[in-house]
C-alpha cells in the first residue's frame, strides 16, 4: 500500500459559543448551514455542511433551493452537496443514488462555489457509477457517508466494517481528494480510515464528551471529571491520567498550561482541552479496547485491489441483506 499522509480533523463547530480557532487559527472547521448566524471565523478552511444529516435523523424536510438560499449566505471554501441518507443499510436503491446526483448538479450549476458530492452506497455498481458521474464534473473532492446510517440502523453483524469496504473502493477508483463525514470519534477509526488513504475526516467528539463531563487523555482515552453522573462507561480521572495529559499538554504548548486544573471544571473548558488533544494526538487519543481488529480489517482492505474489493463487498451486501441483517 503506498504510504498516505495523515488525515486532517475537520472540527465540527456547531456556533460560536467556544472560539477554538483563538486557540488553534490554523484549523479547518465544519458549519452547519440550517444553523449557523455568524460572520466567517479566521480559520484556515470552512466546510459548509448542507443539513442532509438531520433531514434523516430529524424528520425535517429541506429542499435543494433552500440549501441554494442558505449557501449564498455563507462564506465558505467547500460545501456538501444535499445528500439524501438512506435510512436502513439495504435501503442504498438507484433512484436515491440518482436523486443525490441531481441535487449536486443542481448546486453545481446554481452556485459559483466549490459543491461537493457525497456518496452513500454500498452496492459497488452504485458505487462506481456515481464516482463516474461527478469524476465528470471535474470535482477535486468527495465525501463519504455512508458509514453513518448504518450504525444508526444498527445493521446488525457486518454493518461496522462494510462501509469499509466501500470507502476503500472510492479512494483506489477516485483520484482526488476523499472525506469522510462524521466518523471522527476514536483514535481507532482514525487509524483505520487512514490506512484506507482518506485526506480528512470531521468530527464533534472534542465538544460532545466534554458535554459529558470528560477530557480526552492521549493513550487513555476519555476520562470523566463532571459534577454529575455519566451516564456511559465511567473512568474517573486519576492522578495518573493528570499528569500524562498535563505533559501532553505542555509538550504541544497549550496557551493555558498553567489553568488546566480548572478548565476541567468547565464545558468550555474541558471542549478547549479536548479540541487541543484532539488536533495533536489523534492517533494516540486511547488505547483500542479490543479493537485492534477494525484496525488490521482496514490495513488488509488497504492492500487489496480493486477487482477483489469490488467481490468483497457485493458478497457482504448480498449476505447482509438476504438474511435481515440491515
Amino acid at each position: 500500500m503506498v504510504l498516505q499522509l495523515p488525515p486532517e480533523i475537520i472540527f465540527g463547530v456547531p456556533d460560536t459559543m467556544i472560539k477554538i480557532w483563538e486557540y488553534m487559527p490554523d484549523i479547518k472547521i465544519m458549519i452547519n448551514s440550517i444553523r449557523w448566524k455568524w460572520s466567517r471565523p479566521a480559520v484556515k478552511a470552512v466546510w459548509v455542511d448542507s443539513g442532509g444529516y438531520q433531514v434523516m435523523t430529524k424528520g425535517l424536510k429541506i429542499s435543494v433551493d433552500d440549501v441554494v438560499e442558505r449557501y449564498k449566505k455563507i462564506d465558505g471554501d467547500y460545501y456538501m452537496s444535499l445528500d439524501i441518507p438512506p435510512n436502513m443499510f439495504c435501503k442504498t436503491s438507484k433512484e436515491l443514488v440518482i436523486e443525490n446526483i441531481k441535487n449536486f448538479e443542481y448546486l453545481y450549476t446554481k452556485l459559483e462555489k466549490n459543491i461537493v458530492p457525497v456518496i452513500h452506497c454500498y452496492n459497488s455498481s452504485l458505487v462506481l457509477d456515481a464516482i463516474d458521474v461527478y469524476k465528470s464534473y471535474g470535482v477535486k473532492v468527495i465525501a463519504y457517508g455512508g458509514a453513518v446510517p448504518p450504525s444508526l440502523a444498527k445493521g446488525g453483524k457486518g454493518s461496522r466494517t462494510t462501509p469499509l469496504i466501500s470507502l476503500a473502493i472510492i479512494t483506489k477508483i477516485f483520484n482526488g481528494y476523499v472525506h469522510v463525514l462524521g466518523l471522527g470519534g476514536t483514535s481507532v477509526l482514525y487509524t483505520a480510515l487512514k490506512n484506507l488513504g482518506i485526506a480528512s475526516l470531521d468530527s464533534t467528539s472534542w465538544r460532545v464528551k466534554a458535554a459529558y463531563g470528560k477530557v480526552i487523555v492521549p493513550g487513555r482515552g476519555e476520562r470523566y471529571v463532571g459534577n454529575g453522573s455519566a451516564r456511559f462507561g465511567r473512568k474517573d480521572l486519576h492522578l495518573e491520567d493528570l499528569n500524562i495529559l498535563v505533559k501532553a499538554l505542555e509538550e504541544t504548548r497549550f496557551p493555558q498550561i498553567d489553568k488546566v486544573e480548572m478548565l476541567l471544571k468547565s464545558f468550555r473548558g474541558r471542549a478547549l482541552i479536548n479540541a487541543w488533544i484532539v488536533k495533536h494526538y489523534p492517533h494516540v487519543l486511547e488505547e483500542t479496547n479490543g479493537y485492534a481488529w477494525l484496525v488490521n480489517f482496514s490495513e488488509k482492505l488497504g492492500n487489496m485491489s480493486i477487482n477483489d474489493l469490488i467481490t468483497l463487498l457485493d458478497k457482504r451486501f448480498k449476505k447482509m441483506c438476504k438474511y435481515g441483517n440491515a
